[in-house]
């Protein structure tokens, strides 16, 4: 049988083409994902307690900024459309001399940023009787134990709040204060 080189050389050029189309597929789904991770924004809802003021705060831990989508404090059977501070507020009138920074919808949190949602500052007895009641009304993760019995909650309140927020791409991720890690949405 005689081999013809004209076959053979169309053939290895045909099969070098496919492979490098496919190297060319395969680069271009890694760089897509590399631009994602790049933009990721990693919102965490936190109790803050220190000498200055005791109050609840989001920080962008993540390298991309999160675009705010939906804020709410949901209890069973009950949800307020709104921050932490909208919730305590209605069950809390009087408290006029709270420190306030809004996270609504529409708002951009750039990567590194942090406001704090409710918050307090004062002596020591005050931030204390603040921190029982952000503990008696809010369910926070990461909170330690002891802190109950400190200000007198025998547990941690029920309301969660919960932050739905997108990246630069469009992907939806939901924060809730009772949970220490976000959840990706579909």
């Amino acid at each position: 049988m005689k081999i013809d080189t004209d076959r053979i050389v169309s053939l290895s050029a045909m099969v070098v083409g496919i492979g490098s189309l496919i190297v060319v597929l395969y680069q271009t789904q890694l760089m897509r994902q590399s631009q994602h991770a790049s933009a990721l924004p990693y919102l965490m809802i936190a109790l803050h307690s220190s000498q200055d003021y005791v109050g609840i705060m989001v920080s962008n831990d993540g390298v991309g900024p999160a675009l705010i989508r939906d804020v709410r404090v949901e209890q069973p059977g009950h949800v307020v459309e709104g921050d932490a501070y909208d919730f305590y507020t209605r069950s809390h009138p009087d408290s006029g001399r709270l420190s306030v920074e809004r996270v609504v919808p529409g708002r951009l949190m750039p990567a590194g940023a942090s406001a704090r949602l409710l918050s307090l500052g004062g002596d020591a007895p005050t931030r204390s009787a603040f921190l029982g009641e952000l503990l008696r009304s809010f369910d926070i993760a990461g909170v330690p134990k002891s802190w109950y019995g400190l200000v007198g909650a025998d547990h941690p309140g029920n309301a969660v709040l919960t932050i739905t927020y997108e990246s630069v791409y469009g992907e939806r991720w939901r924060v809730r204060s009772d949970r220490a890690v976000p959840e990706r949405l579909q």
